[in-house]
């Protein structure tokens, strides 16, 4: 698959070439950064797909700003580091890094690793999907589980009476089991806050 790629580094003669590794399998460099310019600002207006870091050492406040930007807009990333230390290995991994080599750059090795990096995204959202999809799933049972519960006390009927009358709702409103169950908790809470 064919990326856009935004380079981050101070050094010309790297980005160069990284940015012939990356062209020579048809990639596109959308921009050339430097790690102190606005990574958000360069995000909206080039677009890319992928983020290339070249440092000699990750700073503390470049791995912060990448954190953000990633919470934003997730992206694949790799880092290169001519040096680094456990904390600044642990802070990238932490922002969203997905591959980080430390005094391994080659020219040969940015498309390979660049891929690895990308799939591990892939990989990781699709993780994250499925979580964010549970914890949704988990909240809507729950809501239904009180709205039951609210059924059973107000017009006194068994668990499988409640859950019938909640069904039935839905149905004839047209409504997920959810939204029904949602507007029974609200107007409890509405009626007891009083």
């Amino acid at each position: 698959m064919k990326r856009r790629v935004l380079i981050v580094t101070n050094r010309n003669e790297r980005a160069a070439l990284i940015e012939q590794a990356l062209t020579s399998t048809r990639h596109a460099i959308v921009a050339r950064i430097v790690p102190d310019d606005d990574f958000s600002a360069y995000l909206e207006q080039a677009r890319p797909e992928a983020l290339v870091f070249d440092l000699e050492a990750p700073t503390p406040d470049v791995l912060r700003r990448l954190e953000r930007l990633l919470q934003q807009a997730p992206l694949p990333v790799v880092v290169f580091a001519d040096r680094s230390d456990r904390e600044s290995i642990q802070a990238a991994v932490k922002a969203g890094v997905g591959a980080f080599v430390v005094d391994g750059f080659r020219p040969s090795r940015v498309l390979p690793v660049l891929e690895a990096a990308c799939a591990r995204f892939r990989e990781f959202q699709s993780l994250r999907r499925e979580r964010d999809a549970a914890i949704l799933q988990l909240a809507e049972r729950k809501t239904v589980e009180r709205a039951k519960g609210i059924l059973m006390r107000r017009r006194q009927l068994a668990e499988d009476e409640a859950y019938t009358a909640l069904r039935k709702m839905a149905m004839d409103k047209n409504k997920r089991l959810v939204e029904v169950a949602d507007s029974i908790v609200t107007a409890e809470d509405i009626l007891t806050d009083r």
